[in-house]
This record gives C-alpha cells, sequence and structure tokens, in this order.
C-alpha cells in the first residue's frame, strides 16, 4: 500500500530587510554565538545553577554576542532584527584555536601528545606499499575540481559581495630564483609549488617528498641550483601535523632527498641562505636553528644559548624545552650595498614562541629565553643573545617575522622586525602550544606589540609603530575601523597567526635607508603616499595605511539595510575587490624587466595575489591592483569532507573558504557559504539539496544549489567545533548527528531547528528528534548524569547511519591536549549504536539504543565509522593517533592500557567487540573507512589505501596506496552513489580527488527489501497506473480539502495545464489553507522486494511549507513508512 499526503502547515515570514551580498542577517550570526556558548563554561555553569531560564539565557546572549561581534556594541538588541553584519570577520583567538584542536586532538589522544619519530615512522611505511603488491587496487586518480575557487559569482550572495573572486589553500612561504626567474612557495599542507612566470600559473615541484604538509622553501644557487623545504606546519605553532624534517632537491622538485640533522617533529618557519656563501643554508625550526654548509644536504645545530634547553632536540628526555628554543625566523646580511657596516653573512635570528614566559603547568617557563641572536659567522656555538636596547620588553616578546635591506642602493645594516605580545596573548588565557576548551579569548584587543628598526642588524632599535597606534587611527583604511576597531576586531588581533615584514630593496635614499616597506597583519599595510621618499630609520613618524583590505572596499562591519560607502574608506573610489584576509607571508623581487624595477607577490589564507604595478598609473601601492588572486594551476584547498551527487556536483567543506560546491559538468568551483566549512552532505538524486555544518553542529541547508541557505541548527550539548553529520545512502531525507545528544531527522531539508526528546515527538514534529543521550565520562549512556569539571559530557567524533542502523563514537574528556592529571590522560572513548538493543532498531526512534562493549577497540579517539551494506551488525571502525610503540614520554607506566595496537578493526556483532584488521597499514592517524563491495578503502595522514578485492573478509587484509594521489592528509572517502567503481576523497591540502578503479563491482539496484535474488528490475512492470481513466482503486480522506482527480495533467505543460488527469491536492477549487489531505491506495499491492516503486508528480507549493510526503505501508497499513518529502518546485 502507499498514500500521498499534502500538508500546508504554516505561512512563511518575510524578512525583515534584505542584505547586502557579502552579509548576513545578525539573527543569523547569533546561531552561531549560541553554538559556541553550547561549549562554553559559563554558560553551563548558569545551566547547572538553574538560573537559564529565558529571560537569564537572552541576557547571557546578548553580552555573549557583542563580545563576539563587537560591531554590534551600542546597538538596540531589539533591532537587531533589521541590522546585517559582514559574513567574513576576524577569528578571535579561541576559535582558531578550536579549529586546530579538531584535527590535533583526534591525531594525539589519549595522551596529546606521541614520540617524534612516530610521523616520520608512517611516511616510509606508506611509501613501501606499492600499488603492484595487491590486487584490485590499480586504478586513475585524477584532481576533481578545475580552476581557482570562485568567491564573487552572482548566485552565492552569502560570500560574493566580500571583495573577494579567485581564492586557493593557504600559502606559508615563498623563495625566488633570480637567474632562473623562478618563484617557489611552500603551501601550508599542499606541498611545494614552481611559477616560472611571477604567479601567473603554477606547476607542482612536490615531487617525491613524503608529506604535502610543509612550512618554508628557500632556492640556493649552490651546486648547479637546489630547492630546499621544510616540513610541519608553523602557522598555529602547534603539532597536529609535525615535520618530518628537510629535504633538497636539484631538480626544481622533480624529486627530493632527506637532509641530514634536522629533527623529525620540529616544525618548519623560514630558509636563509647565505649571498656570500651560497652552500651555507639556515633553517629556522621548532626545535632550534640549524644551518647547513653544503646547500643542504645536511645540518647541524647552532645551539642557540636559550638556556639549559639550548641545542636540545629529544623532547623524550627534556619534554620542557619543546616550546623554549622556536626559531620563527632568520636573516643573513648581503654583500654589496651603501654605508653597510655590518659584514656580510653576519646572521640574525629569533627565538619568538608565542607564549613568550608563560609557565608550564610544572612551573617550567615555556620559553624564558625570547629575543633577537646575533652571529658573525653562524658557526654552532657562535650565537649570542643581543641585550637589545628600544626592542619589545623581555617577557612580552612573542612570535617574531624579520625583513632585511637587501636592495643595491641601500644600507644593508638595516633590518625591521614586527612582534606580537606574548602578555596581550597571555592575559587573553592560552595557557600551552595548544589551546584548551573554554578558555577566555583575548578578542577585543590587538595582540600586536609593534613595529621595530635597527640600523646595526639587530643591536639597537627604534620603535615605529605599535599595535595601539594602528588600532586608534581613523585614517589608515582598515576595514576593521570604527565600531571594529574600538571595540573589538583591531588590527594585529590575529598577530600570532599571520605577520611578516619586508622593505621594498628598490626604494631608498641617497643614504640607502629603505624608503618604503609593506608588511601583513590580517590587512596588508604600508607607509603612505604623501609619505613616500622619507627614511625609515625610525628618526620621524611614520604614518602607516592598508593596501589590501579584510574585506570589499565599499563594506563596513556593520550596516542597516542596503549598502551605503564605507565613511572610513581611503579611496571609495576603487572597486570591490581585495585581497584574501589573514597575510602569511610577502617577498618582494628586483625585477629587471619590470617598468619600476619591483614586484611584490604576498600569499595568505586565500592563496596567492601579485600587485599589477603594471596597471597602476602612480606605482604606489592600494587596494585596487591587486587582481583577482594569482591560483592558475594551484589544487590546494583544505577540504574537510566531500560528496558527490549522481549528476557530479561534489559539496565540500573547506577550511578558510567556507562551503565549496563543484559543478559536475565545467568542474568550476564556486564558494557558496562563507567561514569555515566543515562537513558537508548533498542528495544522490538533486544536487541542489545540500547540507553543511558551521561550527559546533550548526547546520544549514540549501534547496537551491547554494543560493539561499536556512538554519536547522539542532542545539547540541557539548559538540565538537566540527562536528559531523551523517546522511543515510538509503534516504536522504534521513540525517543523523550528536553533541551530547543523538539526534535524527526523517524530513530532510524541511527540518527545523532545535530538537524533540523521541517520547514526545509525533508525526507533525518538524524539529530533530532526540533519540538517545550519551552521558558524562563516567556515566556513559545516562541521560540523568550532570556533567562536571571532573566528569564531562561525551561528545560524539564520529557517526555513521544506513537504513534503521545507526553507529556513534564518542569520547569522554575530549581534549586530551590540555586536560591532564597526575594520574595520566583521563580520556575514554565509546561506541554506542541502536543495533542489538533490546528493541529492533527503528530510525526516528530511541528503539534499541545502548552503549555497546566494543571489547577489543583500542582507547583512542574514533575517527570514522562505516556499516557493511550487506549486514548492519558489521561494522569498520578507525582509530586516530599511534600505537604502543610511540608512547611519549613518561606514558609507559599510563593507566591507560587499552592504547593497543592497529588503526582499523572490524565488529560483526553491532559492536560488542573488535579485532584488529590493520594488516599492513602504516601505523599513522587513520581518519576515513568505506566499504566497495567486498573491498575495504582506508584513509590516513599518510595517504589513501585499499584492500584487495575480498578485504573486508579477510583476517589480515593486505593494502596498496592507491598510486596517484599526493601524500596528503585524507579527510574523508566516499563512493560516487550510483557508480561504486568511483570513490570521491577529501585531501586536506589539495582539494578533491577521485579515484576511478580498474577492476569493476557491479552497480547495485537499489533495494529496500533484502537485495539478492528479489532484487526488482527496471524492465518488469508489475502494475501501472495512469488515472486517465478514473481513481484506479485510490481513495481520498482529509479536512479541509481533499486529493481530486482530474485535471491539471502531469505531461510538460504549467501546473495549470487541463491535458491530461491526474490526482490533484489543488483542483477545482482551487487552494485549501491549513489542509491536511491523503491520497490511499490499496491497489499497489506486491510481494516484499519484488518491485521498484516508480512515480510522476507535479510541485507547485510553497518551499518548506505546503510539504507533499510519500509513505509505503508493508503489513496492510497498520504503520506506514517514509519514502520521501517534497516541498516547492518540481523535485
Amino acid at each position: 500500500m502507499m498514500q500521498l499526503r499534502a500538508s500546508e502547515t504554516r505561512n512563511a515570514a518575510a524578512p525583515a530587510g534584505e542584505c547586502a551580498p557579502g552579509f548576513q542577517p545578525v539573527h543569523d550570526a547569533l546561531r552561531e554565538v549560541r553554538a559556541e556558548m553550547r561549549t562554553e563554561e559559563d554558560f553551563e555553569e548558569l545551566r547547572e545553577e538553574g538560573e537559564a531560564g529565558e529571560e537569564s539565557r537572552e541576557a547571557e546572549l546578548v553580552r555573549e554576542a557583542m563580545r563576539e561581534l563587537p560591531m554590534l556594541q551600542g546597538t538596540d538588541p531589539d533591532e537587531w532584527d533589521s541590522l546585517c553584519v559582514v559574513s567574513k570577520r576576524p577569528e578571535s583567538l579561541k576559535e582558531l584555536n578550536a579549529l586546530f584542536d579538531t584535527r590535533a586532538i583526534s591525531r594525539l589522544a589519549p595522551f596529546g601528545a606521541y614520540d617524534d619519530g612516530a610521523a616520520t615512522a608512517a611516511a616510509r611505511q606508506s611509501a613501501a606499499l606499492s600499488r603492484a603488491s595487491v590486487p584490485g587496487t590499480t586504478g586513475k586518480a585524477k584532481a576533481y575540481g578545475k580552476g581557482p575557487l570562485i568567491v564573487d559569482d552572482e548566485n552565492y550572495p552569502q560570500v560574493n559581495g566580500l571583495g573577494l573572486e579567485d581564492n586557493m589553500g593557504r600559502i606559508d612561504d615563498y623563495a625566488w630564483d633570480p637567474k632562473g626567474r623562478r618563484l617557489f612557495a611552500a603551501v601550508g599542507s599542499g606541498g611545494i609549488w614552481r611559477s616560472d612566470n611571477l604567479a601567473a600559473s603554477w606547476k607542482d615541484a612536490t615531487g617525491n617528498l613524503p608529506t604535502t604538509v610543509t612550512g618554508a622553501v628557500g632556492w640556493t644557487k649552490a651546486k648547479g641550483g637546489t630547492l630546499l623545504a621544510l616540513t610541519g606546519e608553523p602557522t598555529f605553532g602547534s603539532s597536529a601535523y609535525t615535520g618530518l624534517g628537510a629535504y633538497w632537491s636539484g631538480n626544481l622538485g622533480k624529486s627530493w632527498k632527506r637532509s641530514k640533522g634536522v629533527p623529525a617533529g620540529a616544525l618548519g618557519f623560514a630558509i636563509a641562505v647565505d649571498p656570500k656563501s651560497p652552500k651555507k643554508v639556515y633553517a629556522a625550526t621548532q626545535y632550534g636553528l640549524f644551518v647547513s654548509t653544503n646547500a643542504g644536504r645536511s645540518y647541524k645545530n647552532a645551539k642557540l644559548p636559550t638556556g639549559p634547553c639550548a641545542g636540545v632536540t629529544n623532547m623524550s628526555k627534556k619534554p620542557q624545552c619543546a616550546l623554549a628554543s622556536v626559531v620563527t625566523d632568520v636573516v643573513v646580511v648581503e654583500p654589496g650595498g651603501v654605508n653597510t657596516e655590518t659584514k656580510a653573512g653576519t646572521v640574525v635570528a629569533s627565538v619568538g614562541w608565542r607564549g613568550g614566559q608563560r609557565t608550564n603547568p610544572d612551573g617550567s617557563v615555556q620559553s624564558p629565553h625570547n629575543g633577537i641572536y646575533r652571529s658573525g659567522n653562524g658557526k654552532p656555538g657562535s650565537f649570542e643573545k643581543l641585550e637589545t636596547t628600544g626592542f619589545a620588553a623581555q617577557d612580552a616578546i612573542g612570535r617574531t617575522e624579520l625583513g632585511h635591506a637587501v636592495g643595491p642602493e641601500q644600507d644593508h645594516d638595516f633590518l625591521y622586525a614586527i612582534v606580537q605580545d606574548a602578555n596581550l596573548l597571555n592575559n587573553g588565557g592560552l595557557i600551552g602550544i595548544d589551546a584548551p576548551e573554554g578558555f577566555s579569548s583575548p578578542l577585543g584587543s590587538t595582540v600586536l606589540n609593534g613595529i621595530y628598526v635597527s640600523d646595526d642588524f639587530g643591536q639597537s632599535w627604534t620603535v615605529m609603530a605599535t599595535g595601539t597606534t594602528l588600532a586608534a587611527d581613523p585614517t589608515t583604511g582598515s576595514a576593521l575601523i570604527g565600531t571594529g576597531t574600538a571595540t573589538g576586531y583591531q588590527p594585529g588581533v590575529q598577530g600570532w597567526y599571520n605577520l611578516w615584514v619586508q622593505p621594498d630593496p628598490s626604494r631608498a635614499t641617497a643614504s640607502g635607508v629603505p624608503t618604503r616597506m609593506a608588511f601583513g597583519l590580517e590587512e596588508l599595510w604600508s607607509n603612505d603616499l604623501p609619505q613616500l621618499g622619507q627614511p625609515l630609520d625610525g628618526t620621524t613618524p611614520v604614518h602607516f595605511g592598508v593596501i589590501g583590505k579584510y574585506f570589499g572596499g565599499d563594506s563596513c562591519l556593520l550596516l542597516n539595510v542596503g549598502l551605503p560607502a564605507c565613511p572610513t574608506d581611503r579611496d571609495p573610489t576603487d572597486d570591490n575587490s581585495t585581497t584574501h584576509p589573514d597575510q602569511q607571508d610577502g617577498i618582494w623581487i628586483l625585477d629587471p624587466e619590470a617598468d619600476n624595477g619591483v614586484q611584490l607577490v604576498v600569499g595568505n589564507d586565500g592563496g596567492a595575489y601579485r600587485y599589477r604595478f603594471e596597471e597602476d598609473s602612480d606605482e604606489e601601492l592600494d587596494n585596487a591592483n591587486w587582481g583577482r588572486g594569482d591560483q592558475k594551476g594551484f589544487q590546494t584547498l583544505l577540504p574537510y569532507w566531500a560528496a558527490m551527487a549522481n549528476d557530479g556536483t561534489v559539496w565540500a567543506g573547506l577550511q578558510d573558504n567556507g562551503n565549496m560546491k563543484i559543478d559536475g559538468k565545467t568542474r568550476k568551483q564556486y564558494e557558496t557559504y562563507g567561514g569555515d566549512g566543515f562537513f558537508t552532505a548533498v542528495d544522490p538524486y538533486d544536487s541542489n539539496i545540500s547540507y553543511e555544518e558551521y561550527t559546533n553542529a550548526a547546520i544549514s541547508v540549501t534547496t537551491d544549489g547554494g543560493s539561499s541557505w536556512s538554519s536547522i541548527d539542532p542545539g547540541l550539548t557539548a559538540a565538537r567545533f566540527s562536528n559531523p553529520f551523517a546522511m543515510d545512502p538509503t534516504n536522504a531525507q534521513h540525517l543523523v548527528t550528536a553533541g551530547r545528544e543523538v539526534v535524527e531527522t526523517l524530513i530532510g531539508p524541511s527540518t527545523t531547528s532545535g530538537f524533540t526528546d523521541a517520547a514526545d515527538a509525533d508525526e507533525s514534529t518538524s524539529t530533530w528528534v532526540k533519540v538517545f543521550d550519551l552521558g558524562t565520562r563516567t556515566a556513559p549512556g545516562d541521560a540523568a548524569a550532570s556533567s562536571s569539571a571532573t566528569d564531562p559530557d561525551n561528545s560524539m567524533t564520529a557517526i555513521t547511519t544506513r537504513g534503521d542502523a545507526t553507529y556513534v563514537g564518542f569520547c569522554g574528556q575530549c581534549d586530551t591536549l590540555n586536560k591532564l592529571v597526575d594520574s595520566g590522560p583521563v580520556f575514554q572513548n565509546g561506541l554506542a549504536t541502536n543495533v542489538g538493543g533490546d528493541k529492533r532498531p527503528k530510525a526516528g526512534t530511541s528503539n534499541g539504543w545502548h552503549v555497546a562493549k566494543a571489547k577489543g577497540l583500542p582507547n583512542r579517539y574514533i575517527t570514522s565509522i562505516a556499516i557493511d551494506p550487506d549486514r548492519s551488525k558489521t561494522i569498520y571502525v578507525t582509530v586516530g593517533g599511534y600505537t604502543r610503540r610511540w608512547m611519549p614520554p613518561g606514558a609507559a607506566g599510563d593507566t591507560n592500557k587499552a592504547i593497543g595496537k592497529g588503526h582499523l578493526f572490524r565488529s560483526t556483532n553491532g559492536g560488542k567487540s573488535f579485532k584488529d584488521i590493520t594488516g599492513n597499514l602504516p601505523d599513522s592517524p587513520a581518519t576515513a573507512v568505506t566499504v566497495r563491495k567486498n573491498q575495504l578503502l582506508v584513509g590516513t595522514d599518510v595517504g589513501a589505501f585499499a584492500s584487495g578485492p575480498n578485504g573486508k573478509k579477510e583476517s589480515k587484509p593486505r593494502f596498496a596506496r592507491l598510486k596517484g594521489m599526493p601524500p596528503a592528509p585524507v579527510s574523508s572517502i566516499q563512493l560516487k552513489p550510483d557508480n561504486p567503481n568511483l570513490a570521491v576523497l577529501a585531501l586536506f591540502g589539495r582539494g578533491v580527488w577521485t579515484y576511478k578503479f580498474s577492476q569493476k563491482v557491479k552497480v547495485p539496484v537499489v533495494n529496500t527489501g533484502g537485495g539478492g535474488s528479489n532484487a526488482p528490475k527496471l524492465d518488469e512492470v508489475v502494475e501501472s497506473f495512469d488515472f486517465e481513466d478514473g481513481a484506479q482503486g485510490w481513495t481520498a480522506s482529509g479536512f479541509p480539502g481533499r486529493w481530486a482527480q482530474g485535471s491539471p495533467g502531469h505531461g510538460k505543460g504549467t501546473a495549470e495545464d487541463a491535458g491530461g488527469s491526474a490526482w490533484a491536492a489543488a483542483g477545482p477549487l482551487g487552494y485549501t489553507d491549513l489542509a491536511d489531505a491523503t491520497l490511499t491506495s490499496p491497489a499497489v499491492d506486491m510481494p516484499k522486494g519484488k518491485g521498484l516503486l516508480q512515480w510522476w508528480m507535479r510541485l507547485d507549493t510553497e518551499g518548506g511549507y505546503d510539504i507533499a510526503t510519500l509513505e509505503i505501508s508493508q503489513d496492510g497499513g497498520d504503520s506506514w513508512q517514509l519514502l520521501g518529502s517534497y516541498s516547492g518546485g518540481n523535485p
């Protein structure tokens, strides 16, 4: 039996006002604030004390909104419904660290760290797994998206007004080969890239590097030309992706060799080459400064005098030294110049751990000797810490970047430094290398200490500007001006994360003093046009202005309905474009082929940008001449998840660049939703219907391909900053997610925000339905358990669903990075499911839910779960971290006995027990698993792997690496819904890729009746109904209106087309408001599993409000199963 139901339940409210492109209503921004509040201790305390009534919650929301959205200060909350805020805003320290923790915790639990050799060993194991060694794994790998990420397409108004145009992944460093006119870039997690035409296009130069996680790049002409690279991502100064050492290439990156002497585990910050002695190379790393005298083939520790930690690289013996010698930059005096007194080859390095003299939990100082170090020859042991005058106070010195004069007409004694203030950062609550959950943020003030100049290469200094002076100046042209600068988003608020400084080598006074410089914070800055020509030596005041604004030329932080010109814009007539914010590096290039003799290329969280001097009539720097962005050739996006529809459309969540859509036909890539994007899902049969998760499970849905979005935030407790959700592969209307609460929906895009307990839900429920409570760490599965500081809420880490079966991986005290106790790590994982419980599982209900015993599963972070399509009690689970071989210092006697071995586990009894089926997979954090018939596909931090054709049945399956895939961390692996021979992979740092298997498996027929020989065939018609000759067994019921048989028909004409007959909910009497009408037919009656149901219908309803559902009964009409729910235009 089947029935169609049509409901008109409510009328849509018109919005109070329209926001300009690139802006969002305040109430949309408030849901992000609410999501963050649900993870913060102050709101939890209010809840526990019973004070968080409606009035109290609203007051707390207003306070928190004004802190997170400082542009709202001074406005009336009653008027927020009519206000808009820019959708791209500077991220707070808390947000950026939570972003990092999302990836770090899963890799470092349960200890918070592993031995430095773990990642290097895993990379070697990965390289050893030959594709030819395992049958059934051959295929073709291919980058799926084409071209840059387009941000200004008019079809996506949520982002197209920000002034951004073409974006790609974050660039951390540049190097220039003047003879070959080659520009090299180290692209965050994207590897090494080369441009032969000044950034107009890029080629991959990663070659055989064992990882794409790179932090610095260098070039020396020594030995015929050597390209140099440091691995390890230094941007956050943390250890989610540790370094694998230093490497060199003699063939422009086609192949690489490991350098000796730079330890594994160290993050790479900078490379400097001595122009006087090109074989001498300096490497600035987390574990100190290293010097090479053979063009990077080997290095020795320079042993900077940082106290008891000087020269220490083995942190297993001295873990307190991990932050004591963080060298953030290094520069070398070039020969020549004008009036230069400092000897060529003199080297200066900055020790600049961002936390400075903050103390560790054991009382030791993290980095007691931050500061400037200098040597006349760079030999190990020859450096001294300079007792500088005029520089930042010792306890204030944080992350420090250097820039020096190198032009032939410049005095090479001049050195510049931009310094982040450790005290300002520490006062915001940062306690260690990774920020804990719930700490307060320094949002509301800059963390920039200042910009300094030295005329004797580091021995004495003069301050040129401070963070305070930049923030207080309304004439800088900063897009963070006005309400932002006055109350919150001040220039330098992210100074611990992004900063650089470099003088222009082509500009100088007659005595050689540089006269133009650029530096990067959130925005790009330079000294002002009226002052060009004055010496940048600190003797006269300098006024700095913004030359690359945070967002578009006519955008302010806050506006009412409509888009006025921003009153603080220094050039209101420029076009509405700018560079991507968050500036990581910049390089001035002396170019004899350029009319003005110089080029400027910058790198930021959106990729590469070259300044178009050739299009600028006055050849000075401003906001209008950066072009669209120079991303041609790059494949460097940072997806957390990717899902493909049957038509080839891909949706993916991106770090730094929001939610992405790849057109299935053109393969063009579009940003559709701003902020940081994480998990995503798409209806396989309708790629216009997609879901995205912003932060803390704040899920939104689009039904028009990304042009508009609606919030369906379930409002979870203890959601992760990046919180997974899953779509049922057998029913696109069925989605699940969890924080502490496990929630489901069976109505897809018709879902509304919030959740309802399963016991209280009925057919009219439109919110998510809570089906289970994960409880607390000591009381898993206990809905009555109250959380506390010592017994935190359990929180979901991985989730999957298929049909009625759902599995949830979770952890209690997930934050192992910052919350350890004397007895050892308090991390505890767990697995919950509705399979194998006291009742048969049923989607959307609490039937069968329980915490599984999970015997044999290691106590590490559960990263992914896959249900075997053939049997719901068989699941495959991946876990993060490394095995006990790589336990960190002091963990040998830890109470956590269950760290175990292995990364891939199988259960055949619904999670009661597990067996290790890791086989020959590398000992690396595993991140994703999926089932391809009888084959297993696994993603890890060192690449993607496939088992043999029967791997899921084997006790020790053998795996091979998927040939052609970059060695990038794998975030997700999915199969194309209608083609299991095509895998879709999200590679963190290299975008979305596909892998087409050579050995085919049969495309399964969708079948809810058990599969096997009973699978229906499309060419066997059991029964058909055309309604042309009458009702044909269908009956109509409902009030106040019913379905009517007759016209309009179902041809290709309009809804009013009278040709043909059909059942219609809006018949001769027209539309009836608030009606609930049902059409039922016992005539559709066939044996279970013997039929494939198809139907045609025309929809012309109000999207999200007038809803038609299709249901089927397998018990004579006693109960009904939802097959689909539709609204709006034709599906």
